[in-house]
């Protein structure tokens, strides 16, 4: 199962195991008491839970239930006692207050009562002491003395005796004679909406005094005085509500009762005043306050004074049940005191949050309902779950409040006919006689009232007995031939509690190392019971009343255990098994509960204890000193390359160094953070050292150096081989975290070395080549050449040689090379002032990997216009030179240059560009040359900026692309026959030049006769002469 799955799991089995842990503390919901009261009567609205002599009630406040003892007054209200005990009906009567039946009973000189509809035990309170009164209110009384002008809701209280009789006191605390406005004063006073009562002390909130201001009546029943509020910081405002809720507790001393008011509409956001009761001026005296936190919360609304940490002084709880989040979750917020009257928030309280529920909004103290010395509370929230209610169960501790509630209380699942659950609440008496108090709770919208007891609580007292440390280094006992460490467990058991029974059953499980198992790692320590190893015992004992027993365990520790830092934690899980009730116990009407054990603040109902493994230290705080060194290594690279060529280098080398300067490091271990894209090989060291490395993560390797522990004074050496075929190039660096750490204390000042960085860049290492031809490699172009043989694009004149380029960009790797771009030069012009030859039609790169932009030629046909004649024609034709050639690297020449962008190409890719273009003839048939020759450049470049670098000494990164254009110049007919009349006339007139040279040069005057005799006669000399040499 994945990791995260278990921890989901476990999340859900917690929340189960809590959900089932705060429906089973001791107010037991199995078996409650419920009573019924008159339908539509509001049974419930008020409950108390009241005691005299042996007998036990419940008071139930009914304000909208007729009386049987008033039946001419309309639907006044009533008081019911339920009696706990002997009632196997669960009946509730009527409580006889005395009033009589009458309506219009005069009350005093400027006073005539009206008790219609008067909510006779809308509140009820009761004095804190053995054989105390009880205080019942009808805040809806009216004086109609005055009635033909004004109705005064003065309201209404009765002090009822502990016997429950009808001759109780009548209380008016808001009449006084004369007095007859409306709003005025007290006119409007509604006295008993709230009311507490003390051994001296009577409380009454009237919330509609002066314009409903609002005011706390205090009765003093030593001296049967009233204390007045005079203070005007107070009573000020008008409509603040104050006495809409009332308490009383020890505030500023232990001796003194201090009266709460609560002011509910005050400032919008509600406050809370506590009054000191000044004897001597009789007034109520302000000596603190509480505000509110959100607008329309009713912060004040319900009261509760409780000393949580029963350090003698009253603590406070405010409740809010309108705060609002989303809509009236409610809240309460609990003040704790600091001494002489000051008061400090320590927490806010929300039950679990739920809409609408007005969490806060009654509250009550129940005692010590678990025995464990701190008093403890009940909050109600009428209006969860659909008006359904429930109530909360918080503990007092010696810090105040315990913030997590131990019982949620859902009147559904007490009975599903319950509605308003919670609105109010009574507990602190014991109601079933078993030493522990109990609580009653309201239900008034289906008349309802319930008595639910409290079980008693059983304290258990488990020791785990276990050695102080263990010797990893001296084994201590043989696992068959083989020397173990070990180690001695001792479980004790004793249990207390109050009114518990004598014997009772445990179930327990006791667990090994038990801090590693909830964390699903591998435990260090198992037990051994004959002869078989096992992580956990289960066992049962039976156990008699505040006797110990003992149980004997042996534990064994596994070999080679890595972690001997953390403490091996022994854990003894519990619970209560079966117990039997002693005889003559047993009651039918309300039968023994079951005990429990003790809440342990929301935790887990478990004692534990722990050892650790022994360590050699010579410092006092046993500080290790890690030092870290290291480099990278790339495998078949030069140590000068500066960088990883990605897919060149298939290997990475870690080689690190760890040194510990310090005392024994136990538990040291070497973390490597890397890339994802990197795979763990293996880890490489020279000899075995003890170090042993396993992924956590796929990008996180921890190595464990040293077994059990790092030396003092010694160094490792290793190294962590990755693969790094699987780089993809995204990241610019390749970085390695490596951080080295122990279980040991390490000082600050020494912690700057146990971290290294290392990191290398990566490139994309490339030899890009580029490769081209073009067809045809050459053509014929005059005018004598046919005009099929070019393209004549519609409606233009010209004639287009078609050329056709393909040029192939190969990448031989080693890496992939993410991009690059792809200059294409042609030679456009035949002088730098000429008119462009080419136009491009098409271009195309293979398999979309790029685009190309160049400048397309706006007139690809042009014609140069030149004045031609015959002497032009004659002249051109002799004067016809040979091979032009038209170079784009030569300086100025006019160049068409297109650029490609080109996309990734993995190793052994190529990528084909085509271009189409044409050629314009008629501009090369005005050119003399016999031969041009077109000398076209590829040239493919990297992109830097995406870390490429190409192979040094690899293959060209440019191609020229060469065609030649073949000038066929005939010459025409005319020319010809021109050419020959001007030969032949050049011929005659140099002819007769020549004639007239030598008739110049006279030689057409010389004497020819004479020049030919006398040749003869020099001829017949040299005959002669020659006759005679011979002669002689």
């Amino acid at each position: 199962m994945p990791a995260a799955a278990r921890r989901r799991g476990a999340r859900v089995l917690c929340a189960l195991l809590w959900a089932a842990l705060a429906r089973c503390y001791n107010v037991d919901v199995g078996r409650p008491v419920v009573f019924q009261g008159p339908n539509g009567s509001f049974f419930g609205y008020s409950v108390l839970q009241h005691y005299h002599d042996s007998t036990r009630w419940v008071l139930v406040g009914a304000p909208k239930a007729e009386s049987k003892y008033s039946t001419s007054v309309q639907s006044p209200g009533a008081v019911f006692k339920c009696r706990v005990h002997t009632n196997p009906d669960r009946r509730c009567t009527e409580l006889d207050m005395g009033r009589g039946n009458s309506r219009g009973t005069l009350c005093g000189k400027t006073c005539k009562e009206d008790r219609d509809d008067e909510w006779m035990g809308v509140s009820l309170a009761r004095q804190p002491k053995a054989g105390g009164s009880v205080l019942a209110c009808a805040h809806r009384w009216k004086n109609i003395y005055y009635e033909t002008e004004y109705i005064l809701p003065h309201g209404f209280c009765n002090i009822i005796p502990p016997n429950l009789q009808p001759n109780g006191r009548k209380l008016l605390p808001c009449y006084e004679e004369y007095k007859k406005k409306y709003g005025e004063e007290h006119g409007s006073c509604q006295a008993g909406i709230a009311g507490f009562f003390t051994e001296e002390l009577v409380i009454m909130g009237a919330p509609g005094s002066y314009y409903w201001t609002g005011t706390v009546k205090v009765l003093n029943l030593t001296d049967n005085t009233y204390y007045k509020l005079n203070d005007d910081a107070v009573i000020a405002r008008r409509y603040t509500y104050l006495g809409y809720a009332v308490t009383a507790g020890h505030f500023s001393q232990p001796t003194a009762t201090d009266v709460v008011g609560g002011a509910p509409q005050d400032g919008g956001i509600g406050k809370v005043y506590i009054f000191r009761t000044d004897r001597r001026s009789g007034s109520l005296i302000k000596i603190f306050q509480a505000s509110g936190k959100k607008m329309g919360s009713y912060f004040g609304s319900s009261l509760c004074a409780v000393d949580l940490n029963s350090d003698g002084l009253s603590d406070l709880l405010v409740g809010a049940p309108m705060f609002s989040e989303i809509r009236d979750e409610g809240q309460v917020t609990v003040y704790i005191n600091r001494g002489n009257g000051v008061l400090e928030e320590q927490l806010v309280l929300g039950g679990d949050g739920a809409y609408n529920a007005h969490f806060g909004e009654s509250m009550a103290a129940l005692g010590d309902i678990d025995d464990d010395g701190f008093p403890d509370v009940a909050i109600g929230a009428p209006k969860e779950d659909n008006y359904v209610g429930a109530v909360y169960i918080y503990h007092g501790d010696a810090d105040g409040m315990v913030p997590q509630y131990s019982m949620k209380l859902s009147g559904q699942t007490i009975n599903p006919v319950l509605r308003m659950f919670g609105q109010s609440i009574s507990g602190g008496v014991d109601m079933d006689g078993n030493g522990y108090p109990d609580m009653t709770v309201g239900a008034f919208l289906s008349d309802n009232v319930v008595l639910l007891r409290s079980r008693p609580v059983i304290t258990m007292d488990i020791s785990i007995f276990l050695p102080a440390s263990i010797n990893i280094t001296a084994p201590q006992c043989h696992d068959g031939l083989q020397p173990v460490n070990c180690l001695n467990v001792t479980a004790c058991f004793r249990f207390s509690g109050k009114r518990v029974p004598g014997e009772i059953g445990l179930n327990y499980n006791l667990t090994a190392d038990v801090a590693k198992k909830e964390k699903s790692q591998q435990t260090r320590v198992y037990f051994v019971t004959s002869g078989e190893a096992a992580g956990q015992i289960t066992e049962k004992l039976q156990l008699s009343y505040m006797q110990e027993k003992c149980e004997h365990y042996l534990a064994h520790v596994k070999k080679r255990v890595k972690d001997v830092i953390s403490p091996i934690v022994f854990e003894a899980a519990y619970s209560l098994g079966e117990h039997v009730i002693e005889r003559g116990r047993e009651d039918k009407e309300l039968p023994a509960l079951k005990p429990i054990l003790r809440w342990k603040k929301g935790q887990k109902i478990a004692q534990r204890n722990q050892t650790v493994f022994e360590r050699n230290c010579q410092s006092d705080d046993c500080a290790a000193d890690l030092k870290l060194q290291g480099k990278l290594l790339l495998s078949s690279v030069d140590d000068r390359t500066a960088y990883l060529a990605l897919g060149a280098v298939r290997n990475i080398s870690l080689n690190v160094s760890i040194s510990n300067v310090g005392d024994d490091a136990y538990d040291t271990n070497v973390f490597f953070n890397f890339s994802g894209e990197l795979f763990f090989i293996k880890m490489w060291q020279k000899e075995e050292l003890g170090i042993a490395c396993e992924l956590l993560e796929s990008d996180f390797l921890k190595c464990s150096v040293g077994f059990p522990f790092m030396r003092s004074k010694s160094r490792y050496d290793f190294s962590v081989i990755f693969d790094t075929s699987h780089l993809s190039g995204q990241e610019e660096t390749l970085t390695f975290l490596v951080t080295a750490q122990s279980g040991n204390l390490e000082r600050t000042e020494s912690l700057h070395d146990n971290t290294l960085t290392l990191s290398v860049p990566l490139m994309h290492e490339v030899d890009s080549s580029i490769s081209g031809e073009v067809f045809p490699t050459s053509f014929f172009y005059g005018d004598s050449v046919e005009a099929s043989n070019f393209v004549q694009l519609e409606n233009q004149e010209c004639l287009f040689q078609s050329l056709n380029f393909t040029l192939q960009v190969y990448n031989a790797g080693p890496s992939t090379l993410p991009g690059a771009f792809l200059d294409i030069s042609f030679p456009n012009r035949l002088s730098a002032t000429g008119a462009e030859i080419f136009h491009v039609q098409q271009m195309m790169v293979g398999q979309d990997k790029g685009s190309c932009s160049f400048h397309r030629n706006p007139s690809p046909c042009i014609v140069p216009q030149e004045n031609e004649n015959i002497f032009h024609t004659i002249f051109a034709f002799f004067t016809k030179s040979g091979r032009k050639v038209l170079d784009c690297e030569r300086p100025g020449r006019s160049c068409l240059i297109i650029r490609c962008n080109l996309s990734s190409l993995a190793k052994a890719e190529s990528c084909d560009i085509s271009i189409y273009t044409l050629l314009n003839t008629e501009i090369l048939k005005k050119d003399s040359s016999s031969v041009i020759q077109f000398v076209t450049r590829a040239r493919v470049r990297v992109d830097t900026d995406l870390r490429v670098v190409e192979v040094p000494n690899g293959s060209p990164e440019e191609k020229p692309v060469v065609f030649e254009a073949l000038h066929n110049l005939e010459p025409r007919g005319y020319v010809v026959g021109w050419i020959i009349a001007i030969s032949l006339l050049v011929g005659i007139l140099i002819f007769l030049l020549l004639a007239v040279l030598l008739w110049k040069m006279g030689f057409f005057r010389r004497k020819y006769k004479e020049i030919i005799e006398a040749e003869k006669s020099r001829k017949e000399n040299e005959d002669s002469w020659d006759w005679v040499q011979k002669n002689q």
